[in-house]
């Protein structure tokens, strides 16, 4: 998409470049701490300036969204583990309204949508091509090195930290909706190359999360034959990994042999079992308000299970949305959580023909996002918050647009 350089293009190009940023400024240091700062000042300056404001029917259910995370946490600190953290995350949270505010205004101007969707599927392009770079040469274009251990595994730019397939896996709706009018072969290339990678990266729940985007986006826009040549491409792609990488094969045999004990399950789960029974004890015993938010870790030691993997010195959070917020706010947190994702999916089906709301790429995002089995970030931390902020804004914005049409409704 081509937009002339004029003084109010300039404008266009640094909003889409700005909000995207929240996706691209991920590997660098700080992440999209900066930019998220920004966003907020801009939506500040924005209400003040009266040139959006309350009455916005987005920013409105934004706020409700907000407020449904907010109070459990308000309720949390009543019985917390680490009150400064819990205090931390209340101040931090309602910043997302001006943040919210700035978002609306700038994918308001006209091209900004297009041109940020324009601005991903190249930053999941450049990620991809990075994370090849560096199984081939040893380094990625920053010089970077595979994460250290046993066997190859991928990370792109992301040196110190396992999330580059964690990104290339939620951008896939995006991805595929920016491709969607081009040839059937780029659609294809792309995702065979990504599920290359992200079987490199050796981080089996985000292969999953990239094949249920593969699914959402066959049974949304009824594309069997990608779904057909698919197939063997996946094929070839799951054989080069396994041959190139001996953590990728190993985790793959894992996955094809069924565990029968708990040790196996738990290994499978890289330990997550542990983890996972520890927060259920929290929940027991603290089962209205939780041990308070952001204080999964502090209250860990407290609740852990016998021969747990883990301590208070080595895990950090509950490696899955639902389950922290179990946890850390109880069954008032839960309530909020189920709430918020039930208002989300009203809204699309008040706004959209109910069978095209699948066809939705945001939609698509918060699926993924909060699909039950998946193991996904912590939602409250400040990497990975104005990112969901961000899908949830998109969503609610696209909702007033219905835009989203089955092909052969176009």
């Amino acid at each position: 998409m081509a937009i002339a350089l004029t003084k109010g293009s300039v404008g266009v190009y640094l909003s889409a470049l700005l909000v995207s940023a929240l996706f691209w400024a991920q590997p660098f240091s700080g992440g999209p701490r900066i930019p998220t700062v920004l966003i907020i000042f801009l939506g500040i300056f924005f209400l003040v300036k009266g040139e959006i404001t309350f009455s916005d029917q987005r920013l409105r259910r934004f706020i409700i969204i907000l407020t449904l995370f907010f109070v459990p946490a308000v309720l949390s600190l009543l019985n917390s583990y680490d009150r400064d953290g819990t205090l931390k995350l209340l101040f931090i949270l309602p910043l997302f309204i001006p943040f919210a505010a700035g978002v609306l205004h700038l994918i308001d101007k006209k091209h900004v949508p297009k041109l940020f969707y324009s601005l991903i599927l190249f930053v999941s392009a450049f990620w991809m091509f990075d994370g090849i770079v560096q199984l081939i040469s040893g380094h990625d274009l920053f010089g970077v090195p595979p994460w250290p251990g046993d066997g190859v595994r991928i990370v792109g730019p992301f040196a110190h930290h396992l999330r580059l397939s964690l990104f290339l896996s939620i951008t896939i709706p995006i991805v595929l909706f920016s491709l969607k009018d081009s040839n059937l072969f780029w659609s294809l290339t792309y995702l065979a190359f990504v599920i290359f990678v992200i079987l490199l990266s050796g981080v089996r729940t985000d292969l999953l999360t990239a094949l249920i985007a593969i699914g959402l986006y066959i049974l949304a826009n009824r594309k069997v034959k990608i779904l057909l040549m698919l197939i063997p491409l996946l094929l070839v792609a799951v054989n080069l990994a396994s041959n190139n990488s001996t953590i990728t094969d190993s985790k793959l045999k894992t996955i094809s042999a069924y565990p029968d004990t708990y040790q196996k399950w738990n290994t499978l789960s890289s330990y997550r079992l542990d983890i996972w029974l520890t927060a259920k004890n929290m929940f027991i015993e603290n089962p209205i308000i939780g041990v308070g938010a952001k204080s999964f870790s502090d209250a860990y030691d407290d609740y852990v299970t016998e021969n747990n993997f883990f301590n208070s010195d080595t895990v950090f959070h509950a490696h899955h949305p639902m389950i922290s917020i179990a946890a850390e706010t109880g069954m008032v947190g839960l309530l909020g959580l189920f709430t918020a994702l039930s208002l989300l999916y009203k809204w699309g089906r008040r706004s959209l023909v109910g069978r095209d709301l699948l066809a939705n790429p945001w939609f698509q995002i918060l699926i993924l996002m909060f699909f039950p089995i998946q193991s996904m970030p912590l939602l409250f931390t400040l990497w990975w918050f104005p990112v969901v902020a961000l899908v949830i804004l998109f969503y609610l914005a696209d909702l007033e647009k219905n835009e989203y049409k089955l092909p052969a409704e176009e």
